[in-house]
């Protein structure tokens, strides 16, 4: 019987330490890289009405009116 538990254990331990690994890359993934796509907030539903745009040169961030079509 303690045998059979040990390996549940060990089965929903791995699953649960994969599970968090991939969330936590997707995570990092989304954070420096994909959310800068236009396209993939859009399939994602991630865009509001207006998103701020940085203007590298200067530093500054202006709003940039996004139309919907």
């Amino acid at each position: 019987m303690r045998e059979i538990l040990l390996a549940v254990f060990s089965v929903v331990s791995s699953l649960l330490i994969v599970f968090s690994l991939v969330s936590l890359g997707w995570f990092l993934v989304w954070k420096f890289f994909l959310s800068r796509f236009r396209f993939v907030r859009e399939l994602l539903g991630g865009m509001g009405e207006s998103s701020s745009v940085t203007d590298l040169k200067n530093g500054r961030s202006r709003i940039k009116k996004i139309r919907r079509e």
